[in-house]
């Protein structure tokens, strides 16, 4: 099974709003995000399906990226907002799914589950990105130190 982790592109600080969940991506994110699409166009991954947090710069991330997944079916998450990596690692889990799949999420929370699944020290920038690979072919049977990186960004 293998998995993709992005975290949203680079954001201001604040939103019009006041509120986190309402930020919006800075000229540097969609910039990083011409690099993440450079970088990842070459790989030609498939992705069957693409869970994103509901926020703001993380909708924006995936609109920036979304037609390099033409097929994949795309939902959006509000528990993802975030969400620890405890919370994903349930996420991730409760889907009991044999498909590969994107997760568009926020730090904490995906670095630490990144490092908890792989036992090694990932730290992921804004748009940093990692894929894991595990033994087995069911999301249901993750767990700690189960996968191992296969490439970072």
């Amino acid at each position: 099974m293998i998995l993709h982790f992005l975290r949203h592109a680079k954001t201001n600080q604040v939103s019009p709003s006041g509120r986190d969940f309402d930020r919006e991506l800075l000229p540097r994110g969609y910039e990083q995000l011409r690099e993440f699409r450079a970088f990842l166009g070459q790989k030609g991954h498939a992705i069957d399906h693409i869970y994103c947090s509901s926020a703001k710069r993380t909708r924006q991330t995936l609109d920036e990226i979304a037609d390099l997944f033409p097929t994949a079916t795309i939902s959006f998450h509000d528990e993802l907002y975030l969400a620890s990596a405890s919370e994903l690692l349930s996420f991730i889990t409760a889907k009991n799914s044999t498909k590969t799949f994107l997760l568009i999420g926020h730090n904490d929370g995906l670095s630490e589950l990144a490092s908890y699944l792989s036992d090694s020290d990932v730290h992921l920038k804004t748009c940093g990105y990692v894929q894991l690979s595990f033994p087995f072919n069911h999301s249901g049977f993750i767990s700690a130190s189960t996968g191992v990186v296969v490439e970072t960004m």
